[in-house]
């Protein structure tokens, strides 16, 4: 089911409710949930008695130091976390209510590496410095910076583009047919003023106020180019290699 469309996962349920051991989604996607959204599926879970399990993988310690459902006032049965909770080291963890964890203590797993504790040690550390510097507070703050750096240049140079993302895993793409060489140019021209940038910016804690600045120079320079080129036509022609294919498409 799409995210924010609780008519289909109604639909699902109303179809299938005796075969649905669980019901996984992410938080939050592209756009922020509607009023009753989130709450919905908790209570569709809770009627034909599924697991309700948000993954955490991607939005996690992104707004907050924890979960994204934590912003939202949403319980789920289990969460699972990964990716920011080790800070660029190896780790994932699960977490959840006790009587669904509990049935793991019927089955066995085995690990060739179930011993190295350098993950783990460093998801703790993580977790203390993200809470002792509020890390998720100034994600928030450059992303949304950096998002309305977008929208501002985009109008400035008369360029169609549409964003989406929570701030501090922002992304754009440009609203025209050849979307993907329009990209690509744009990769080109930020490497070639010296940034390795796409249409996606992940903010760090320790990107600054120097960094959003000069990125967006960038922007706007790449940005004022792209829309010479599409006055006229050669955006293909400035390209200095092939343009992307359309990567996949998400649901919940």
């Amino acid at each position: 089911f799409r995210y924010n469309h609780l008519e289909e996962l109604q639909a699902i349920v109303e179809k299938n409710r005796k075969d649905i051991a669980a019901i996984i989604m992410e938080p939050i996607r592209n756009v922020q949930p509607q009023p009753g959204f989130l709450e919905g599926v908790r209570a569709l879970a809770d009627e034909i008695g599924a697991v309700f399990i948000i993954d955490e993988i991607s939005a996690a310690f992104r707004m907050n130091s924890g979960g994204a459902h934590l912003v939202f006032g949403i319980l789920p049965d289990v969460a699972v976390f990964s990716k920011a909770l080790g800070n660029g080291y190896p780790i994932a963890a699960i977490i959840g209510k006790s009587q669904v964890m509990e049935a793991a203590q019927s089955t066995f797993i085995s690990s060739t590496m179930w011993t190295e504790r350098i993950g783990p040690a460093a998801a703790l550390a993580t977790i203390k410095k993200h809470k002792a510097v509020d890390a998720g507070k100034h994600l928030m703050a450059v992303g949304k910076q950096i998002q309305e750096g977008w929208t501002r240049l985009a109008k400035k140079n008369n360029l169609k583009i549409d964003i989406g993302g929570i701030p501090p895993l922002s992304h754009f793409s440009f609203e025209y047919d050849n979307a993907l060489s329009m990209k690509a140019l744009f990769v080109q021209l930020m490497l070639e003023l010296g940034f390795l940038a796409s249409n996606l910016f992940y903010a760090m804690y320790a990107h600054t106020e120097d960094h959003v600045r000069s990125y967006l120079e960038g922007v706007d320079k790449s940005f004022e180019k792209i829309a010479r080129s599409i006055e006229h036509n050669d955006i293909d022609k400035k390209l200095i290699g092939e343009p992307s294919s359309i990567g996949f498409k998400r649901l919940a």
